[in-house]
């Protein structure tokens, strides 16, 4: 059986399309590492209370969700020879992308969180169990495409996990805090919590 070998001309073509996109592909990773750094900025200014923290915070995120909701078609675009791989990117950066704007829900107390929460829950947890069984059937170790599954794929889960990490323990220093203002507080404010919450700033 002969093998198809391309003429120059169209070597050259590809080994161009391919260096584009592995451009483009390198410039939209630092973008998700400048937003992610973005986020994490806003979640420092969250724990310390410092102005701003709900607008850096609030559109960082938001722009790390449309990110990975970009990065679900680009997935097609680059590992098109993997179709269960491109699949597998798609399907796991609607679920990072979803929690990103649960999260903002979570951490701002908005209405609707508990809506995110039951929308987003399943569907990071599928994506969860299928990335985990794509790692435990050792095909990532085959593919030459590893360095978007690390980067792109898993490390976003383990940000996201990181994140609902600080918030249970931002949420744990709150109710810690909340608890010595009732035992330290005026006797004014007995049997009021809004009102103390609002003199003490929680």
């Amino acid at each position: 059986m002969k093998q198809l070998v391309l003429a120059p001309d169209k070597q050259s073509f590809k080994s161009a399309i391919n260096t584009k996109l592995a451009l483009f592909l390198d410039a939209f990773r630092s973008a998700l590492f400048l937003t992610g750094m973005l986020v994490l900025v806003g979640l420092l200014l969250k724990f310390t209370h410092l102005p701003g923290e709900q607008v850096v915070f609030v559109v960082a995120m938001s722009f790390l969700a449309f990110l990975f909701l970009l990065q679900t078609g680009l997935s097609f675009v680059f590992v098109f020879a993997h179709v269960k791989l491109a699949f597998l990117g798609a399907f796991s950066s609607l679920s990072v992308a979803l929690s990103c704007m649960t999260l903002v829900f979570v951490y701002e107390d908005w209405w609707g969180t508990y809506l995110m929460v039951l929308l987003t829950g399943p569907l990071l947890f599928i994506s969860l169990l299928i990335l985990g069984g794509y790692f435990l059937s050792g095909e990532h170790r085959h593919t030459t495409h590893r360095k978007f599954i690390y980067i792109n794929i898993l490390l976003p889960y383990l940000f996201i996990f990181l994140l609902w990490l600080a918030f249970i323990i931002r949420h744990e220093v709150r109710e810690n805090r909340e608890r010595r203002v009732v035992w330290q507080a005026p006797l004014g404010f007995a049997g009021n919590p809004e009102k103390f919450t609002r003199y003490f700033n929680l």
